[in-house]
């Protein structure tokens, strides 16, 4: 016989009493524990294991909320569920409660012995669905974040982190960050000798030593294969930068031990600065890279700064801001378009625009000309454009052919942070007599992230007409996790990094995603998986019950002509299309950032 295991928290005797009896009149079985006060609760929580405490709000010297919170803050409570019950009942208190980590929420007069039977066992139910999303989550977070070889940060975190570091740099002003490449020298002859798992095993070695001299301020992350990054603020000078750098290298003075086999291994640093050469942590992550090359065609055990040529890079960003300012006054752009498809079905549901640029005889990528339209605030006519073209020409297509589908557009933190945006849409959905819920608004981490009313005011009441809104390249960092639990946001875009790094069933990467996905499906989100390029990642996503597919496996981006004619042929097959595009290649320059 299993009994749930209450303890009952009030200091009114009467109403410990109530409760009580309330519960004896049902036929399921309670060990119950009475405590009058909130320092006898505490104690009793110590010694026993309880599956559900009802809490009086009312308690002397601290309220209902303190005391939840005071609670969730004891590791004992960890698989147990809170029910505040009290005799006052208003919504913003029943709110603040949950909040605080409640599962449930009783009036004491209106309280009947079945009314709080259910009441126990659903506050059990939901409690353990909460610790499963929160554990799934966790683990997850621990995938995206850690090298599963090394224990250290992965990329994902490390270019986090540095980026708050870059952050409380700018609010001290005078400091300079160093970010550092390292690179170990013939490790492949290191490989190739003693195999693969003693190179593993030197990697493991190598981040030990590394780690054993970090300071308080420094961070380490292996990036891939047999390259480390590096990462300290709180400098005041270059030469301080190549003195830790020489700190460094004085940990491959000693050889590494493998097999029996003292192996003499060295390492050569590339270093980039801020805010000397860049200010943003994919910058400077870049430049420390390419330094590390520098360092390393110098035979090795070499640090190498790097250095440029400031007034070349500054007239190349002056020629592209100039003919983007003008290409944005002539509208020289056109619009690309991906389908996006049902992952059962294999037919088209979404097709996504995408901006192009012929700029100096070739065309530019949305990442290699939105950041500039950013900075200069050109992302708001350019924005504008793509909105009302996309809009304009999706509005031919669903005139020429009786097709069920949905248009998603990219839209910038700026756009959406600009009074009236969502308005502008409303009104431009109306006049070309779309249907709101036809359009899908697709926003990246960054906008979500921003602490702005006019932004969360855009999203509301964008959902609120009906208007699809998902979240971009999800999965890198997590940090956006809390925000999106608030956001109306309904559909989450997994990051092509995740899916391309799948390569069999058994990988970390795919457990990863399995995570992922089973988060995102108790939550209730539509799934896309971007950059799909294989068939093996087909078919994980498929496992995974992922609802949309998108990538060069299927279709690259094409011209407004080309998806007529595809929904067309769609149409005349009665729906049905072949899953590879046989005219494509597999591998196709990908857009991978700030898509518009």
């Amino acid at each position: 016989m299993t009994y749930t295991k209450l303890l009952v928290v009030d200091d009114d005797a009467i109403d410990r009493k109530t409760v009580i009896k309330t519960l004896s009149g049902e036929q399921q079985h309670y060990d119950i524990v009475e405590a009058t006060s909130l320092v006898e609760a505490y104690q009793l929580i110590q010694d026993m294991q309880f599956d559900v405490i009802l809490l009086d709000f009312n308690m002397p010297l601290v309220n209902g909320v303190e005391a939840i919170i005071e609670l969730r803050g004891d590791n004992h409570l960890k698989h147990t569920a809170i029910v505040m019950i009290s005799n006052l009942y208003d919504q913003q208190l029943v709110l603040d409660c949950i909040n605080a980590g409640a599962q449930d929420f009783l009036l004491k007069h209106e309280i009947t012995s079945s009314q709080l039977a259910r009441s126990i066992l659903q506050a059990r139910k939901r409690h353990e669905l909460e610790q499963q999303l929160h554990d799934s989550y966790q683990h997850i977070k621990d995938l995206a974040e850690k090298d599963t070889l090394t224990g250290l940060h992965n990329r994902f975190h490390f270019e986090e982190m540095l980026n708050r570091l870059l952050v409380s740099r700018t609010r001290r002003n005078e400091e300079i960050v160093a970010v550092m490449m390292l690179d170990l020298d013939k490790f492949k002859h290191i490989n190739d000798h003693f195999g693969h798992d003693a190179g593993d095993r030197l990697l493991i070695a190598v981040a030990g030593r590394i780690k054993e001299i970090l300071r308080e301020n420094e961070l380490l992350a292996r990036l891939g294969g047999d390259e480390f990054a590096f990462a300290c603020g709180e400098l005041t000078s270059i030469s301080q930068a190549k003195v830790i750098a020489k700190r460094i290298l004085s940990t491959f003075e000693i050889p590494f031990e493998l097999d029996g086999h003292a192996i003499h291994c060295t390492a050569s640093i590339g270093i980039a600065l801020a805010p000397i050469n860049a200010e943003h942590a994919q910058d400077l992550i870049k430049l420390a890279d390419i330094a590390m090359y520098r360092a390393k065609r110098q035979n090795g055990e070499h640090i190498e700064i790097f250095q440029d040529n400031v007034q070349e890079t500054f007239l190349l960003k002056y020629r592209v801001e100039s003919e983007l300012r003008q290409a944005a006054f002539n509208q020289d752009f056109q619009l690309n378009y991906q389908p996006i498809i049902n992952s059962k079905t294999e037919k088209i549901e979404i097709i996504e625009a995408l901006i192009r640029w012929p700029f100096a005889h070739t065309t530019q990528l949305p990442n290699e000309f939105i950041p500039i339209a950013e900075e200069t605030d050109l992302i708001q006519s350019i924005g504008k454009w793509v909105l009302e073209s996309a809009l304009g020409q999706f509005a031919d297509m669903l005139k020429a052919g009786r097709y069920d589908f949905k248009l998603a557009i990219n839209v910038s933190a700026n756009q959406l942070a600009t009074g009236g945006f969502s308005y502008m849409v409303i009104d431009a959905l109306s006049q070309l007599n779309i249907p709101a819920n036809k359009l899908v608004l697709e926003l990246t981490e960054s906008a979500l992230l921003q602490d702005c009313s006019i932004i969360n005011e855009t999203l509301t009441t964008l959902s609120e007409h009906g208007v699809n809104l998902a979240l971009d390249d999800f999965g890198t960092g997590f940090s956006s996790l809390p925000h999106l639990l608030k956001s109306p946001i309904k559909m989450v875009k997994i990051d092509r990094s995740i899916i391309q790094s799948i390569s069999h069933p058994d990988s970390t990467n795919h457990d990863m995603l399995k995570g992922l996905a089973y988060m995102l499906s108790k939550l209730d989100f539509k799934m896309v998986a971007e950059g799909v390029e294989t068939a093996p990642q087909t078919s994980a996503c498929n496992e995974l019950n992922i609802h949309y597919l998108q990538g060069y496996l299927f279709y690259q981006p094409m011209t407004e002509q080309k998806v007529k004619q595809l929904l067309e042929d769609e149409q005349r097959n009665s729906g049905h299309l072949s899953v590879v595009n046989s005219e494509l290649p597999l591998k196709q320059p990908s857009d991978k950032n700030n898509n518009l």
